[in-house]
C-alpha cells in the first residue's frame, strides 16, 4: 500500500503539483477604479516593489494604471508578499504606473507602451523611498513595527526590540502575542501546547528532542522575526490543533556583495556567541553562520506527596538545584542561478550539545504520622541530555514565463542522535551510598522529506495551488534500567523501533471579488505506522510487542477577508487539524525523575482531530493600531496527562499519557500600539480564553490569560531604551493546574560606528530576586476516590545582568529578488520539555 501510494503522488506531482510553502505568492488583489471603463485586452504588465533604502519587498503597495491620454487611472492592483505584481488584460496603448504604499512617497514609471494586445511588459524593479512626513503621522510605515498583523499571521519583529539582545529564543517567544513561556521554556499559543515550531519555514534536528530545550539554544541575536499562524491553511501540513510558529533568522538578504556581522553576550545567566558572513557574486551566493550559547542557574524545589487510603503517607522532598549546559549550531548554504527561470540551493546545518541538572534532595516520608527509616534518606540526581543533529536540504525552483506560475521540488534529511542519562545516588548523612540507580535512554530520529510543489495563477484574478508531499520516519531508543542495593544488581532493558510515513496531496483556490478576498483548500493525509517493542525484566525475561495502524484524514480549509475602506479588514477562518503524538508521548522507556516519581510513555495513543474557527478584525488610524480575534477550538480524542495507579502500593506514582478528554476553548486575543508622541511607542497583548475539559472519570474548567507589554524610546544620537513585561495566569489540565508567573525585562542601547553596531545592557526581573512556579496535581480512581495529590513547588533565580555587543560589517550592492521555498513538516504533537518519557521525543 505504501508503495503504490507513493507512485500515485509521485505520479501527481508530475503533472502539476503545487506550493506547500509558506513563501507561496498571495492571492493578487485587483483594485477597482470607481466610475471608469477601461479597454480591456490580453496584455500583462508586471514587476516588483522594493524600499529603496532596505531593498526588501513591500508588500500590498498599491499599483495604479493611469492613461497618458485622459490622465485618469483605469485600473490596478495591489503587490503580493514579495513585493510582485501583475497587471492583466490591459489593452494596446501608453500608460504611466503611480506605485504607492503608506509611509512611502509616491513613484511614477513614466511611458509604459503596451505595443499589442498579446504584449507581456515587465518595468522591473520600482524602488519607494521613505516619507519622512508620513512616517511621524503613522504606525504602519517603511520602518517596521515591533508588531505586524498581516492577513494571515502575526509578525513579531524581534530584530526591532533591544531586550533581546543576549537572550534565547524562549526570551523572544515570550514577547509575541498570543504566546505563553514558562520558566522552562515550555510553549502555548492560546493556552495550548499542540504548537509546530519550524525555523526559516523548515523543521530542524534541534527541535528533535524538545521544543523547550531547543529554544534555550538559539540565541536572540540571530532572530530576525517570529511569524505565528493561528489559521494555517491546506497548503500546510495538517499539524498542531493552536497553530505554527515560525522563526526567522537573519540571513543572506540576495544582494550582491560581501557581508557579515559579529554579537557576543556576557551574562550573570547566560553568555554566548555568534557570527555570520554573506557572500554573493552573480549567479552564486553564499552563506554561513555559527553560534554558541553557555549557560549556568540555580534555584530550589520542594515536592510534597500525600497517598490517601487505609494509611496516610506523605512523601516530603526539598533540595537545591544547578543547571549548566552549551550548545552550539553551525550553517552553511548556497543558492545558484542555473538559468534565469531556474534555481537551485541547498545547506547543510549542525547543532548539538549538552544540558547538565544536578539536585540535590533531601527525603522524609511518614505514614499515619510516623517517620519511616527506610524511606527517609539524601538523594543527588543528576540529569544529562546529549544531543547531535543534522540536516541537509536540496531545493529546486522553476519559474515560468507567466507571472507567478512556479514549480518547486524539494528534499530535506535530518538525523538526531541522543544520549539521555538520570543517576541518582541514596544515601544517608555522613554514610556511603547504598542504592544506586542508573537510567539511560540512547536513541535515533531519522527523517526524509520530499515535496513538490505549483502554482497556476489564472486571468480572471484567481490563483490555484496543489502540492504532494511525503514524510518517512524512523525512530530507534535503546534504554536500560539499572538498580544497584546492597551490591545486588536489577537491570531491565527496553528497545523502540517507530516507523511513521505520511503522504499528502492538496490543493486550494483562491479569487477576489472587489474588496473580498476567499481561500478555499482541502489536503488529503494518509499516514502508516509499524511499532516494535523489545523488553527484558529485572528476571531476564524477554517480551515483544509489535502494532501497525493506518488511517487517513480529509482536512478542509476555508479563508476570507473584506476590505472597508482600506483600513478596516475582517478576517474568517475555518479548518480542521490532526495531531500525531510525537515520541515525547509515545516511548514507553520508563523514567524515573525522583525517587518515587515515574514518567512513562504510551505507544498506544491515536491521533488528535480538531475543529478551528476564528474571526479576526483589524484597523489602524493615525498613530495606532488595534487587531482582534475570536477563535474556538474542540478537540474530541485530546492527549492529556493521566495517572498510571499499578505501583502506588509501593508509593510510586507514575505519570503516562492517553486520548480520554473532550477539550473545548473559547477565547478572544487582541492586539494594540500606539505612539503618544513621535520618539515613543506602546504596544501590548492580551488573550483571555476559558477552557472545558472532560473525560469519562474527570474534569476540569476555567478562565486563564496572558498579557503583555512592551514600550521603547528613542532619546536621539543612537540612543534607545525598552522595556517589556508580561502575565500569565494559572494553566489547567485534566489533573490539576500550574501556578501564575511573570517576567520583565529592560534594556538600553547606544549605537557605534555609524549605526553598523552598538552595545546594549539588559536586565532581567531586576526587582524580583527568583520566580516561583507551582504545579498541582490530583490523581484519582475510576470510582472517583481520591489516590494522591501531588504538589512541586520551584524557586527559580531568574535576576540577571547582561552586556552585548553587535556589529556589522561590508557593502551590498543592487541584485534582483530570488525565489526560494522551502520544507515545512510541521504534523507532529511536540512535548513539553519537562521531563517526558525518556531521549527520543
Amino acid at each position: 500500500m505504501k508503495k503504490n501510494l507513493l507512485l500515485i503522488l509521485l505520479g501527481l506531482s508530475t503533472t502539476a503539483v503545487l506550493a506547500q510553502s509558506p513563501q507561496a505568492a498571495q492571492q493578487e488583489q485587483q483594485v477597482v477604479i470607481p466610475g471608469t471603463a477601461a479597454p480591456k485586452g490580453n496584455a500583462r504588465i508586471s514587476g516588483t516593489v522594493l524600499d529603496a533604502a532596505t531593498k526588501q519587498p513591500i508588500e500590498f503597495a498599491t499599483v495604479a494604471l493611469v492613461s497618458l491620454s485622459t490622465g485618469k487611472p483605469i485600473d490596478g492592483t495591489m503587490a503580493d508578499d514579495k513585493g510582485r505584481f501583475t497587471i492583466q488584460k490591459v489593452a494596446a496603448g501608453k500608460y504611466k504606473l503611480n506605485v504607492s504604499f503608506l509611509g512611502y512617497q509616491l513613484q511614477a514609471v513614466e511611458n509604459v507602451n503596451v505595443a499589442s494586445d498579446n504584449d507581456e511588459v515587465s518595468i522591473g524593479t520600482v524602488m519607494l523611498a521613505t516619507d519622512a512626513k508620513k512616517l511621524s503621522e503613522v504606525v504602519i510605515t517603511g520602518e517596521k513595527p515591533l508588531v505586524e498583523e498581516k492577513i494571515d499571521r502575526t509578525v513579531y519583529n524581534a530584530e526591532k526590540d533591544i531586550t533581546n539582545a543576549g537572550g534565547n529564543a524562549a526570551d523572544v517567544l515570550q514577547k509575541v502575542p498570543s504566546l505563553s513561556v514558562d520558566t522552562d521554556g515550555n510553549v502555548q499559543l492560546r493556552g495550548s501546547s499542540n504548537v509546530r515550531v519550524l525555523i526559516n519555514n523548515k523543521p530542524s534536528s534541534i527541535m528533535a528532542s524538545s521544543v523547550a530545550d531547543a529554544l534555550k539554544q538559539i540565541p536572540a541575536d540571530i532572530i530576525k522575526s517570529v511569524e505565528v499562524i493561528t489559521s494555517p491553511s491546506a497548503k500546510y501540513d495538517a499539524e498542531g490543533t493552536a497553530g505554527i510558529i515560525n522563526i526567522i533568522t537573519k540571513k543572506d538578504s540576495g544582494l550582491e556583495g560581501v557581508s557579515g556581522s559579529v554579537a557576543v553576550t556576557a551574562g550573570t545567566r547566560a553568555s554566548n556567541g555568534n557570527g555570520s558572513l554573506n557572500v554573493r557574486r552573480g549567479k552564486l551566493g553564499i552563506n554561513a553562520s555559527a553560534s554558541t550559547v553557555q549557560f549556568y542557574n540555580h534555584g530550589d524545589m520542594s515536592n510534597v506527596t500525600r497517598f490517601y487510603g487505609a494509611d496516610s503517607k506523605t512523601r516530603s522532598q526539598v533540595g537545591d538545584t544547578d543547571i549548566r549546559g552549551g550548545f552550539y549550531n553551525g550553517l552553511l548554504g548556497f543558492d545558484y542561478e542555473l538559468s534565469p527561470k531556474n534555481n537551485i540551493s541547498g545547506s547543510i546545518r549542525r547543532n548539538g550539545g549538552e544540558f547538565k541538572m544536578e539536585n540535590g534532595q533531601s527525603q522524609t516520608f511518614t505514614e499515619n504520622g510516623q517517620q519511616v527509616a527506610n524511606e527517609t534518606f539524601n538523594t543527588n540526581i543528576e540529569n544529562r541530555n546529549q544531543r547531535v543533529g543534522t540536516d541537509l536540504n536540496l531545493d529546486f525552483v522553476h519559474t515560468f514565463a507567466k507571472p507567478g506560475q512556479e514549480l518547486a521540488i524539494l528534499s530535506q534529511y535530518t538525523m538526531t542522535d541522543t544520549d539521555t542519562r538520570n543517576n541518582q545516588d541514596r544515601f544517608n548523612e555522613g554514610e556511603a551510598p547504598f542504592y544506586l540507580q542508573r537510567n539511560q535512554n540512547d536513541g535515533a530520529n531519522n527523517e526524509f522529506t520530499v515535496q513538490v510543489d505549483y502554482v497556476q495563477p489564472f486571468e480572471n484574478k484567481t490563483n490555484l495551488e496543489v502540492g504532494a508531499k511525503t514524510i518517512l520516519r524512523d525512530v530507534m531508543s535503546d534504554g536500560w534500567f539499572k538498580d544497584v542495593f546492597e551490591n545486588k544488581a536489577e537491570q531491565e532493558a527496553l528497545a523502540f523501533d517507530y516507523a511513521q510515513d505520511v503522504y499528502a496531496a492538496y490543493a486550494t483556490y483562491g479569487f477576489a471579488l472587489k474588496k473580498l478576498n476567499l481561500k478555499l483548500g482541502a489536503r488529503f493525509e494518509q499516514t502508516e505506522i509499524d511499532g516494535d517493542y523489545k523488553q527484558v525484566d529485572a528476571m531476564g525475561t524477554p517480551s515483544r510487542l509489535s502494532f501497525s495502524d493506518s488511517y487517513n484524514n480529509l482536512i478542509p480549509s476555508v479563508a476570507l477577508s473584506y476590505t472597508l475602506k482600506e483600513k478596516h479588514t475582517l478576517k474568517a477562518n475555518y479548518t480542521q487539524r490532526i495531531q500525531r503524538p510525537s515520541l515525547f508521548y509515545l516511548n514507553p522507556f520508563r523514567q524515573e525523575q525522583a525517587p518515587g516519581t515515574v514518567v512513562l510513555g504510551n505507544p498506544k495513543l491515536d491521533p488528535e482531530l480538531t475543529h478551528l474557527a476564528e474571526l479576526g478584525y483589524s484597523t489602524y488610524f493615525k498613530t495606532s493600531s488595534i487587531s482582534a480575534s475570536l477563535y474556538m477550538r474542540q478537540t474530541n480524542n485530546a492527549i492529556e496527562t493521566v495517572n498510571d495507579n499499578s505501583e502506588l502500593e509501593n508509593n510510586i506514582t507514575i505519570i503516562t499519557f492517553d486520548n480520554v478528554a473532550k477539550n473545548k476553548t473559547y477565547g478572544m486575543s487582541l492586539y494594540g500600539s500606539v505612539k503618544p508622541v513621535n520618539k515613543w511607542t506602546v504596544g501590548g497583548s492580551a488573550n483571555v480564553y476559558f477552557v472545558d475539559l472532560k473525560s469519562d472519570t474527570l474534569s476540569n474548567s476555567g478562565w486563564m490569560y496572558n498579557i503583555n507589554m512592551n514600550s521603547s524610546y528613542d532619546f536621539g544620537k543612537g540612543l534607545s531604551a525598552q522595556f517589556n513585561g508580561g502575565f500569565n495566569s494559572r494553566r489547567i489540565n485534566l489533573l490539576g493546574e500550574f501556578a501564575s508567573f511573570s517576567y520583565h525585562n529592560l534594556a538600553i542601547k547606544k549605537e557605534l560606528f555609524e549605526g553598523k553596531g552598538g552595545i546594549s545592557l539588559g536586565l532581567d526581573n531586576p526587582f524580583r530576586k527568583s520566580m516561583k512556579m507551582k504545579n498541582d496535581v490530583e490523581a484519582y480512581n475510576k470510582s472517583g476516590e481520591l489516590l494522591f495529590t501531588q504538589q512541586t513547588r520551584i524557586n527559580n533565580y531568574n535576576r540577571g545582568v547582561r552586556v552585548t555587543f553587535d556589529y556589522r560589517f561590508g557593502k551590498m550592492e543592487k541584485s534582483k529578488p530570488r525565489r526560494k521555498r522551502s520544507i515545512r513538516n510541521d504534523d507532529t504533537k511536540q512535548g513539553d520539555g519537562n521531563g517526558g518519557a525518556g531521549g527520543i521525543q
